[in-house]
């Protein structure tokens, strides 16, 4: 949840400092919290699963999706270590989720929080916190993805990386990008084709270097951050 942008929870560290060592919070243990690694495009769960767990997102990075009618696929967010998955799934699962790199995710049983809360009302305060942070990044998302332009999706995707990796008042940032173009497309509602070419733009621009396909340079964060919200007229 990227909140330097408004940008969706997946990309902001605010919900991990909300979040940390709540199994170790609410005193559970291994049995109860098991930990899970994930090959990259290995499936955590699939919509229609049944629910009952939340994920704590402990090394790599991960994406909720929901498949539409037609074949498309819209990320709906990316989690980074420390976010927490699951809040709202938990009658069965409303999307899918699957590692976008190699990932390990613990497992925490809503039943064992539940009984937890009963005795440890903080626990209840951190995750309501967490679903109030994550329903915020989505509202910002729905704005973002319904409104915005290619430059201006695509400027703000990118200034929310780089304050995630270097702070707010960074003048430049340098970051990989663990997800590849296509996802980055099926998060910010683009073809792959206008994706690759915004990247290209921002590039003769000056505003970013691209050493290699994965690794972004951002040479200008104040600029980058202007034609975030730029109102330019693109497709």
């Amino acid at each position: 949840m990227l909140q330097a942008t408004a940008f969706p929870n997946a990309l902001d560290n605010s919900s991990a400092a909300v979040l940390s060592g709540i199994d170790v919070l609410a005193g559970l243990d291994d049995r109860q919290s098991p930990v899970r690694r994930l090959a990259r495009h290995e499936t955590l769960f699939s919509e229609g699963d049944e629910g009952g767990k939340y994920y704590e997102v402990l090394e790599g990075v991960v994406c909720s999706f929901r498949i539409l009618h037609d074949g498309r696929r819209q990320i709906l967010s990316f989690n980074y270590p420390g976010d927490m998955i699951g809040i709202g799934h938990e009658l069965g699962c409303k999307c899918s989720c699957e590692a976008v790199a190699d990932a390990r995710v613990r497992s925490i049983p809503v039943s064992a929080l539940d009984r937890s809360i009963k005795t440890r009302p903080e626990l209840a305060r951190k995750l309501l916190k967490v679903a109030t942070i994550e329903l915020a990044s989505m509202h910002d998302h729905f704005v973002m993805v319904g409104r915005k332009s290619a430059t201006e999706k695509l400027a703000s995707f990118l200034l929310a990386l780089a304050r995630r990796e270097c702070g707010d008042d960074a003048g430049t940032a340098t970051f990989q990008l663990p997800m590849t173009r296509t996802d980055i497309a099926d998060f910010l509602g683009m073809t792959i084709e206008t994706v690759s070419r915004r990247f290209t733009s921002l590039r003769k621009l000056g505003v970013i270097d691209l050493p290699q396909t994965t690794t972004v340079h951002v040479r200008d964060m104040f600029l980058l951050e202007e034609l975030a919200d730029s109102n330019e007229d693109d497709c």
